[in-house]
């Protein structure tokens, strides 16, 4: 049959799109990240009822084997937390072997935390460098700021809530001379767009955590 993937809202309910609850309404399973926000997400767009699996970073060659069966003999909807499956996410992994298997893919496209930075920023960029989620492990982090202080593009960074704090101390002492774009829990009520230094960056986000994405440039 087929997969479509489906972007959810990244923080505003109310960008979610026709064209995505259409795909949900006409899908007979749900893949999600995590059952309890999949659960949560369908319960509030009134789309309750459907049976819903997982595809997350824990997943294994057998659990994605299971789902490509799923897609082969049924319509499924692919989710993710929040914003467009498929992007730094495992949903990605699906999609080629749906692609391999002759399996039909269909998109419902959407929210974008990405989009949505690159249009508050206010800067042309005709091209730029798009790293994702640097490593966790530190030796590896170390590696990846040492290949980025040689790119010449600009570079659009973006890791966990709880590694903000982290993240900036790091661009503080990588790029101190550089300057950022920091959309911070984007479209949510709360949200924040800094433009400043990456000291100043610091000082500004000290003790908060949450979704966030920037661009140095």
């Amino acid at each position: 049959m087929s997969l479509t993937v489906v972007s959810t809202p990244i923080g505003n309910p109310e960008d979610i799109s026709k064209h995505a609850l259409q795909a949900i309404e006409q899908a007979s399973l749900v893949i999600g990240e995590e059952k309890k926000v999949t659960l949560k997400f369908l319960k509030s767009v009134q789309l309750t009822g459907r049976p819903v699996e997982l595809l997350n970073e824990h997943s294994d060659a057998e659990d994605l084997n299971f789902l490509l069966e799923k897609c082969k003999s049924e319509n499924v909807a692919l989710v993710s937390d929040c914003g467009t499956p498929g992007f730094c996410d495992p949903g990605a992994d699906l999609v080629n072997l749906c692609h391999k298997h002759n399996v039909s893919v269909q998109v419902a496209p959407g929210a974008s935390s990405l989009m949505a930075l690159l249009a508050l920023a206010g800067l042309r960029l005709d091209q730029f460098l798009f790293r994702g989620f640097l490593p966790a492990n530190n030796e590896k982090r170390n590696r990846a700021w040492a290949e980025l202080k040689k790119i010449k593009w600009p570079i659009v960074i973006m890791d966990t809530p709880y590694r903000l704090d982290k993240t900036l101390s790091e661009l503080k002492q990588n790029f101190a001379n550089q300057q950022l774009v920091v959309g911070y829990r984007l479209t949510f009520p709360d949200q924040e767009l800094f433009r400043g230094s990456p000291k100043a960056a610091h000082t500004h986000f000290e003790g908060k955590k949450g979704e966030f994405i920037l661009l140095v440039h």
